[in-house]
């Protein structure tokens, strides 16, 4: 190729690009969420697991992600299933979209017999992890028609912050011995 013809075409390809920059659409950078808002952490596990309480049955999701830790959040299924760690907004969604699409959700039992439930096993140390489950909450209410229920997992971080940890959901329900 001579050194005219690798000039004539270097030039076509700079008119070329130069034409398509004037009459391509302008591209805007997608836009960015927001960040969560800060939830203000309690001193202590029981004015926490009011707010989880709160954000819970009032269905607010944006709350209920800042409560959670940024990369770890487990949705389990009783009896025996669990889902990997995941991100806490897919959780949300999960929660959102398929969890609490029912009626309302209450925090009906505050001394439900929960080892009972979770058949015989301790509730603070049913996950095997190296997370310090502090608290535990039932409810009932969830699913799609409203009839499951859940224990909601309040753990505690080394600097003695909490977070929502985790969820065990039966969607039938947990068993009770009579």
């Amino acid at each position: 190729m001579s050194p005219i013809s690798q000039k004539i075409i270097a030039i076509l390809l700079v008119t070329l690009l130069l034409v398509a920059g004037c009459v391509a659409p302008r591209l805007e950078p997608a836009p960015v969420p927001p960040a969560p808002p800060a939830t203000p952490a309690p001193a202590d596990p029981a004015a926490f697991a009011a707010q989880v309480r709160q954000a819970v049955k009032a269905k607010d999701f944006v709350a209920m992600r800042g409560l959670m830790d940024d990369n770890l959040f487990v949705i389990a299924f009783w009896p025996g299933n669990s889902l990997p760690p995941m991100p806490a907004d897919d959780a949300i969604g999960q929660l959102r979209n398929l969890h609490m699409t029912g009626g309302p959700i209450t925090f009906p039992e505050p001394d439900a017999p929960l080892s009972e439930m979770l058949d015989g096993q301790d509730p603070l140390h049913v996950f095997l992890s190296d997370v310090t489950v502090v608290d535990v909450l039932y409810s009932r209410g969830w699913g799609a028609q409203g009839t499951g229920e859940a224990m909601i997992f309040i753990a505690q971080r080394p600097d003695g912050s909490y977070w929502w940890y985790s969820i065990i959901i039966a969607p039938t329900g947990f068993p009770r011995v009579m």
